[in-house]
């Protein structure tokens, strides 16, 4: 009772502290192919899925997790990318709520979800599938496989998809743990046309990028709660953070 009690609060908090906090993308209009793609290198692969977790698995199919992310995407250099904005962006703070649950012993699949909302136009939707496939047994060492996607809808202008395979590997000590990680990540994205479109060419343009991803993070437990922290570098960095519940 008392465990069912406390996940309901926390999660009633982490969806009262994420539908506060606003973030809005101002896209600059007239962008031609390669401001197109510079601006999906700053949104699509900026906004794509993050672990942001203990890097050991959840534990089999009774582990759960829930939490509130937090991304700090730098949109400030889409100010000079087309016509341009009419007011100076600085970076956009983007909320996730996020579920995790165990489906074996070693095998972990994470969702997140922004509900659409008029105040900020944006909605994104995605996952993690990730396979630790190592577990030292003297060691507090792991090593993972994670498989992540994202999608997204940008003041219904600009839709995006971004696609990644990471390698992962950590180190647990007591209620601290650290983790880095290689991959690679692609993206496509669809820039609306027409009178309020954002392309040179006033159509609707396709477009897709790819790069190399690094990451490093690291989180904190005390009890059933945890933060952590973790930092993504594509063609930009990305600062993000999570406070959370794992059960």
């Amino acid at each position: 009772m008392y465990r069912r009690l406390v996940s309901a609060s926390f999660t009633f908090i982490l969806i009262l502290a994420a539908t506060s906090v606003r973030a809005a993308f101002t896209l600059p209009q007239s962008m031609n192919t390669g401001e197109r793609q510079e601006a999906l290198r700053i949104i699509g692969l900026g906004t794509s899925a993050k672990s942001l977790t203990d890097p050991y698995s959840l534990g089999g199919f009774t582990g759960l997790e829930v939490g509130l992310s937090l991304e700090t995407i730098p949109t400030e250099d889409l100010a000079r990318l087309g016509s341009g904005v009419s007011t100076p962006q600085s970076d956009v703070t983007i909320p996730k709520l996020t579920i995790g649950k165990g489906l074996y012993s070693n095998l972990d699949f994470f969702i997140h979800f922004i509900p659409y909302s008029q105040q900020t136009e944006l909605s994104q939707y995605g996952g993690i599938l990730r396979w630790s496939f190592f577990e030292a047994s003297s060691l507090p060492l792991s090593a993972s496989l994670v498989a992540h996607f994202n999608s997204g809808n940008f003041s219904n202008q600009l839709t995006t998809r971004s696609f990644g395979l990471d390698l992962v590997g950590g180190i647990n000590v007591n209620e601290v743990s650290l983790y880095a990680g290689v991959g690679g990540v692609q993206a496509t994205g669809n820039f609306i046309g027409g009178a309020n479109g954002i392309t040179d060419s006033t159509r609707l343009e396709t477009e897709g990028v790819s790069t190399l991803h690094t990451l490093v993070g690291g989180s904190f437990r005390l009890n059933k709660i945890f933060v952590a922290a973790q930092l993504d570098h594509y063609s930009q960095s990305v600062v993000s953070a999570k406070l959370g519940l794992r059960f």
